[in-house]
């Protein structure tokens, strides 16, 4: 029985209105906070760090467990033939075709040359540094998220400064045109207002496409649907910093986790080194075996022993491959030990930009506080005067052009200086609940 047409367009009228429904975007409204931890919970760089880290925990493990008794079977079913076998049978009670031969051993390392020793050490190293490594990523991603959130006030406060702008300017232009239209300006003063409105228009639409892709920036970041639409409920805020540069760098030196697991890198490398050289060293086991055949599996009617004592190895002599690998060794501390200078050195750089950046930021701030004061009331001026007769249109409007730049670096320099401290946080380390 088919559809009627009036059934058949409502089905469609339905599943049309539900994909709209459900192609509309999320709206969101998230602070600084709940971006952090959204971020910290749904990264993928985190979570490619988090099974790093996993990865070296069961390396440890796997180095622990060499450290105890293993037991290992070996089995073989062999078909007995030949003209020996045959002749043998003749002259013998032999009546079997098959032979089935069963090994049980027992070994428990006693001595391997601090091999394992020196395994579990690094490996414990391992594990150190890939914890390290998963706090670096984190304070890595709180950073980026940190710089995205800040993106996305900065590009809102432009927004608002550009429309500012347009509504002055439009204001503005609508005063020239019915001054115009009583003949007590010249139509170029129309013609140059409606140039810098046209100008104004295009800085607010630049604006606000920044503002759309700082918001799909963020989303990346914390795990959303591209399209969120993301309300964020903060303004930028100034506390002075209370620390010093000396204080940052030297906590930055002792905290930084980079700079933590290069020195637990080099350590990982010199127990490396340490269990190359075991090789030099004997190996010791004490061994259990028992061996039995017969003609049928685990059937010891042919033959049956068993064995206790202990099994030594010696290399004595590999055509000196040992010390070639621990010339190799060797080798790699050394490079450690110099990444970790480097890491140091590099670590002291970002703090010192770091901290540099946020002075210039918070000095900027105050110059821009008065700057804006003044363009405001520069502009004011302009304003009267024009309205008055006794000010001209291009006064005006370079008094309103600087008004809009110096709100822009007002926000400018809120913004440089918060992402300068959430970069000096980076750079010292601060771990992610403490910042």
């Amino acid at each position: 029985m088919s559809l009627s047409k009036k059934m058949l367009s409502s089905l469609v009228a339905m599943v049309l209105s539900s994909s709209i429904v459900s192609a509309e975007p999320e709206i969101v409204s998230l602070n600084l906070k709940e971006s952090i931890v959204l971020a910290l919970n749904n990264n993928r760089t985190i979570e490619q760090s988090q099974e790093n880290r996993e990865n070296a925990k069961w390396i440890l493990s796997r180095m622990r467990r060499t450290t105890g008794p293993t037991l290992s079977w070996t089995a073989a079913a062999n078909k007995i033939g030949g003209e020996d076998y045959v002749a043998r049978r003749r002259t013998s009670s032999v009546e079997y075709d098959y032979s089935y031969d069963n090994n049980l051993r027992l070994s428990y390392p006693l001595y391997t040359g601090g091999r394992n020793e020196s395994n579990i050490e690094a490996a414990q190293h391992g594990l150190t540094s890939a914890d390290l490594n998963l706090e670096n990523t984190k304070q890595q991603i709180k950073y980026q998220t940190t710089t995205a959130y800040y993106d996305i006030l900065r590009y809102r406060d432009l927004v608002s400064t550009r429309q500012e702008a347009v509504d002055i300017l439009t204001e503005h232009l609508n005063q020239a045109e019915t001054k115009l239209s009583i003949g007590v300006v010249a139509r170029a003063d129309v013609l140059a207002s409606k140039v810098q409105l046209a100008n104004a228009q295009q800085n607010l639409i630049n604006a606000q496409n920044d503002y759309e892709n700082s918001i799909t920036t963020l989303n990346n970041l914390i795990g959303l649907p591209m399209d969120t639409v993301v309300n964020v409920n903060e303004d930028f805020q100034y506390q002075k910093y209370q620390f010093n540069l000396d204080e940052c760098v030297e906590y930055a030196l002792l905290h930084r986790p980079d700079g933590l697991a290069a020195e637990y890198a080099v350590k990982q490398a010199e127990a490396n080194t340490s269990s190359t050289k075991s090789n030099k060293l004997p190996q010791v086991n004490a061994v259990v075996s028992k061996t039995f055949n017969g003609e049928s599996a685990f059937n010891d009617n042919h033959n049956e022993n068993w064995a206790a004592g202990l099994s030594i190895t010696w290399n004595i002599f590999d055509n000196n491959v040992t010390n070639a690998q621990i010339h190799e060794s060797e080798a790699t501390i050394r490079r450690l030990q110099s990444v970790l200078n480097q890491t140091r050195e590099s670590i002291e750089l970002d703090v010192r930009k770091a901290y540099n950046n946020l002075i210039a930021a918070e000095k900027n701030i105050n110059t821009t506080i008065v700057s804006v004061a003044q363009a405001e009331e520069d502009y004011e001026i302009a304003k009267i005067k024009y309205n008055e007769g006794v000010g001209t249109n291009l006064e005006v409007m370079d008094a309103q052009e600087k008004l809009t730049e110096a709100r822009t670096n007002y926000y400018t320099a809120l913004y440089n200086y918060n992402v300068s401290k959430a970069q000096l946080d980076k750079a010292m380390g601060l771990p992610i609940d403490m910042n």
